[in-house]
């Protein structure tokens, strides 16, 4: 992984400095680890798997552009709860341009959105939610894959004034991927997104994004997700 220095200034440096300190209320040595573990797990080839892993469920489809194997519990959002996912786990108070660097094409048709309603259940007690979406001509023209996949991860870190910023190249179902990871403040929150950003045919880019609250518990979730992660569709 490579670490992105987010154009910002010096208090939100001290604030990545806090963020990278203490981690979250599970303590930073955890945090640290989870890190870890979760950039060495995308950092190996991923066999790819079209089978259903034992406690996990199909979302996406053709129409989608993706599918991906869930653990099971994850529940599809309807359009109109999604607002109401997105505040449970921080981000209701972003901007709708900020938004769409956070979660890109969160509400563009054939997007999907799931969420982990933890223990609580409901959209108020989400603990993490999940964005599926592809959108064409979004590649800078004349760039390799991976260029433009770094060019855009860089254009969210400014647009985001992520506090903490790192992105490094994998695979996704046999395709060139990069692995976006940042933390944001918003109002009294601090998120974490996860994402893999998926060079697709024809100069698509696919896009499985996590946020969440709640980064330690869900890095090793996100890192699984990938081998069962298929790019479909035309």
């Amino acid at each position: 992984m490579r670490r992105i220095p987010a154009p910002v200034g010096v208090p939100a440096f001290a604030l990545g400095l806090i963020l990278a300190i203490t981690g979250c209320s599970t303590g930073s040595s955890r945090s640290t680890q989870a890190e870890q573990d979760m950039y060495a797990a995308v950092s190996k080839p991923a066999a790819a798997t079209t089978s259903l892993p034992a406690g996990q469920e199909w979302a996406g489809g053709a129409a989608d552009g993706l599918r991906i194997a869930v653990p099971d519990g994850w529940v599809t959002v309807t359009p109109a709860a999604r607002a109401g996912a997105l505040h449970a786990v921080g981000l209701g108070r972003l901007k709708p341009a900020v938004l769409q660097w956070v979660l890109p094409g969160w509400d563009s048709p054939g997007s999907v959105t799931l969420a982990d309603p933890g223990s609580a259940g409901g959209s108020s007690g989400d603990q993490a939610v999940m964005s599926l979406s592809c959108a064409a001509g979004q590649l800078p023209a004349g760039t390799s894959a991976l260029t433009g996949l770094n060019t855009l991860a860089e254009q969210e870190f400014t647009a985001i004034n992520s506090s903490n910023a790192q992105l490094g190249q994998t695979t996704v179902d046999g395709r060139t991927a990069v692995l976006v990871y940042h933390q944001m403040s918003v109002g009294t929150a601090n998120v974490t997104a996860l994402q893999y950003a998926i060079a697709a045919p024809g100069r698509r880019t696919c896009y499985v994004t996590l946020a969440t609250e709640k980064q330690v518990p869900f890095m090793p979730v996100f890192s699984r997700l990938r081998p069962a992660i298929r790019v479909v569709g035309a």
